[in-house]
């Protein structure tokens, strides 16, 4: 199996993913994240996540491919892997959002979580998946 497309590959990205929720959530411990900084050092983190999302789609993908012989155009793939870190955003969003009901109905803390912030974050997840897909499509016609 070539081309990412082995079962090691996806464990080593799940153990970046990993490391990179440790990173985050130590963000929101360590600053201040109504700050002007907490929200661009937030983008940074969700438009990394939308990049690391693209390259664990394509490396599943990849996974899958290896086994069906599937022969789709790279576009068509590029497209398949930008949504697929789409659908990890959201289940970020959903994690971000059971953990902010709890730090307000257990812990007391006010509530960072509105749904201008869920779409924004979604849209800045949406942006680095599209950075990754542009950088990968230019890399595959050198």
């Amino acid at each position: 199996m070539s081309n990412g497309a082995s079962f090691k590959n996806i464990y080593i990205l799940l153990g970046i993913g990993g490391l990179f929720v440790f990173i985050s959530e130590s963000f929101y411990l360590f600053a201040d994240p109504f700050s002007w900084s907490g929200w661009w050092a937030a983008n940074v983190l969700h438009t990394l996540g939308g990049v690391y999302a693209f390259f664990f789609c394509r490396a599943l993908w990849l996974y899958m491919k290896s086994f069906n012989k599937m022969e789709i155009p790279l576009p068509i793939e590029i497209m398949i892997w930008i949504g697929g870190a789409l659908i990890v955003g959201v289940f970020w969003e959903w994690y971000e959002f059971i953990l902010d009901r709890y730090g307000v109905w257990v812990l007391g803390n006010v509530s960072l979580a509105t749904y201008a912030d869920n779409i924004g974050d979604l849209l800045i997840d949406f942006f680095g998946a599209l950075l990754a897909g542009i950088y990968y499509w230019r890399k595959q016609l050198r």
